[in-house]
């Protein structure tokens, strides 16, 4: 474990809590539990390769998160559209491969990690 930060006011199967998002820096993933007892692990996801910008005659794909050293989250909007909803985890990317280059940080909309899981 690597990084982690609290996630105030989620809704878990109806019941609002609190949630640890927590990065596993082992394997590449983020994991999601319950901040009180029985801490209970309520999910696990990664940030995937999206090479949408392979074929539009520039390089404007994005790699996925690896080597997370430390990540945030918050529970308040923080701009428009997708970023209007109730959070934004931003992670460390401990090395970029679209392109080659150092660290980088990922930012991503609650909605892109909340239809996994049955949270809101």
């Amino acid at each position: 474990m690597e990084g982690i930060s609290l996630y105030q006011g989620a809704n878990i199967h109806g019941k609002k809590q609190d949630l640890l998002v927590v990065s596993s820096q082992g394997n590449n993933s983020y994991l999601l539990y319950q901040a009180s007892a029985p801490y209970t692990q309520v999910g696990r996801f990664r940030i995937g390769v999206n090479l949408n910008g392979m074929g539009n005659g520039r390089e404007t794909s994005i790699d996925g998160s690896a080597e997370t050293d430390g990540l945030a989250v918050t529970h308040l909007p923080v701009g428009n559209g997708v970023w209007q909803q109730r959070m934004m985890l931003v992670v460390q990317n401990g090395h970029n491969h679209l392109p080659d280059a150092n660290q980088a940080f990922k930012w991503l909309p609650w909605s892109s990690i909340v239809k996994q899981f049955d949270i809101h």
